[in-house]
């Protein structure tokens, strides 16, 4: 399909036009555009059904593997009549069907470096719907190569990460990941286990970004990971910097990706109160003053909640007060910060709830004699 629209295009992309911030012209450059999608699996099959539903000029789905009944589930640019058929020959032709002005390429190869200057020649955002640690590095490597937006997600379980990389506009996949990790050290959904819908939510976010990345509307997800928990519904976004100051992984965790930390080399275990107060990573994070009550009732930090460190210790040995901890702290993946007098009890009430299961905790430096200083 060319930029010139045609009475068809107005019909099946009429409701997406009359938006302000997107218009006649909007439409024409995604109908002059050209996206490369890797994966026609969980992640590739809701992407590339909205993106065809976008009305893109051009797709290419590049995809080496078979439809199969396990995946069904979240695959849904599948059907099960077509079990063992290739991948991106079924993707290309639910897309066919769904809008027959895009053109639809199917690459039954996989990304490798030696192929990827061919197979990604004129694309404008590449998609990474791959579910395999090299496939990634590749599209990085590609997409960095030929100075295009890099779109990306992975999920396991309940759990997701979305990002958008552009070398030379922002960070790069390997500025979260730098070193790719030892085959078979990190699960897969295969052996892990995953939602179906869960594929849904990302796969469709990861549409929204190439939309917007094409047109120019919003702000693209650049400089962030968003993180996505499918069992509480909410979105949390972790700051990401390029090379000067790379996010370094965590160890295998369970999950076909590893969780991002927060600038990891800027946040350790301990910060300090500029660090709650002047960055958007803390913004909105519940503090926890682990001081006994008599302690808190004579002065608090404004809006803090009251978490003794003696009934985190007794937590520790009797699990019927486990209970009393959780209705402080809701969420054992919840991102909290601890404060005490001036530092110490924090740092224990920090290693105690990390044993017990929880992650993502803070022990802000000085406690509440360093928070009186900032008042001045």
């Amino acid at each position: 399909m060319t930029s010139e629209l045609t009475s068809l295009a107005y019909q099946l992309y009429g409701r997406q036009m009359i938006l302000p911030e997107l218009g006649q012209k909007g439409q024409e450059k995604l109908s002059a555009a050209t996206v490369a999608v890797i994966g026609a699996g969980g992640l590739g099959s809701p992407a590339l059904l909205y993106l065809a539903g976008a009305g893109l000029g051009r797709i290419i789905v590049i995809d080496d593997d078979t439809v199969e009944t396990s995946n069904l589930h979240r695959q849904v640019v599948h059907s099960y009549a077509r079990v063992g058929a290739s991948k991106a020959d079924s993707a290309a032709q639910t897309l066919r069907e769904l809008n027959p002005l895009v053109a639809v390429e199917a690459v039954k190869e996989r990304l490798t470096d030696a192929n990827a200057e061919k197979l990604l020649a004129g694309v404008d955002v590449l998609v990474d719907g791959s579910d395999n640690f090299p496939t990634r590095y590749t599209a990085s490597r590609a997409a960095a190569a030929l100075g295009i937006p890099h779109v990306w997600g992975a999920i396991l379980g309940f759990d997701a990460q979305m990002s958008v990389f552009w070398a030379g506009q922002g960070p790069v996949y390997e500025d979260l990941y730098p070193a790719e990790p030892e085959p078979g050290s990190v699960p897969n959904c295969a052996t892990a286990g995953v939602i179906g819908a869960l594929a849904g939510v990302i796969g469709t976010a990861m549409a929204m970004e190439t939309i917007k990345l094409l047109t120019g509307i919003g702000r693209p997800l650049m400089g962030e990971v968003g993180y996505y928990s499918g069992l509480t519904g909410r979105w949390e976004y972790i700051p990401l910097v390029a090379s000067s100051t790379r996010a370094t992984p965590a160890s295998a965790s369970g999950a076909d990706w590893e969780p991002a930390t927060a600038e990891p080399d800027q946040y350790g275990m301990e910060v300090t109160w500029a660090d709650i107060t002047g960055s958007a990573y803390f913004e909105g994070v519940p503090l926890i003053d682990v001081r006994e009550p008599h302690e808190h009732r004579a002065l608090a930090v404004p809006g803090s909640f009251n978490l003794p460190l003696s009934l985190i210790r007794q937590a520790a040995s009797d699990t019927s007060l486990q209970p009393a901890v959780d209705t402080v702290l809701p969420s054992h993946r919840g991102r909290y910060a601890l404060y005490c007098a001036a530092g110490v009890r924090s740092l224990e009430a920090l290693n105690l709830l990390t044993a017990a299961g929880f992650s993502d905790l803070y022990s802000v430096e000085g406690g509440i004699d360093a928070w009186l200083k900032t008042q001045g």
